[in-house]
């Protein structure tokens, strides 16, 4: 995306960026119109120069949403015994199922690239 920036940082080609219209505010402290790109972090850089997003990141990122399921899908059901008496034998094999696939999520091999499924998902493979 085009914005009018300034290298802070030759190295990393980390860009201070304009973010209004003020083209020639942005132009008399040195800015130029360049194709620039946002990292994981909102810092700007050149295009094609943003840090990849470290992989501890990415796994605590991952393990959030896997125990946001935990709670919506599996805790919920389980902390209401009178629900859970009126399920099927099915529906709760399928709470079970689902929380071992939770469960096993992270042993997967490169689980911290994709989030877990949600329960739907899950049910419908």
């Amino acid at each position: 995306m085009k914005k009018y920036a300034k290298i802070i940082n030759e190295e990393t080609k980390l860009c201070s960026i304009g973010t209004g219209v003020n083209i020639n505010y942005y132009q008399s402290i040195g800015m130029i119109e360049q194709e620039v790109e946002q990292a994981y972090d909102g810092n700007w850089y050149l295009q094609g120069y943003a840090p990849e997003k470290p992989q501890e990141v990415k796994e605590r990122e991952v393990r959030t949403v896997r125990e946001k399921y935990f709670v919506d899908y599996v805790d919920w059901y389980q902390s209401k015994p009178l629900l859970w008496e009126e399920m099927t034998d099915e529906e709760k094999a399928d709470i079970v199922g689902y929380r071992q696939y939770l469960k096993d999520y992270t042993s997967g091999e490169s689980w911290w690239e994709n989030n877990p499924m949600d329960f739907e998902t899950w049910k419908g493979e």
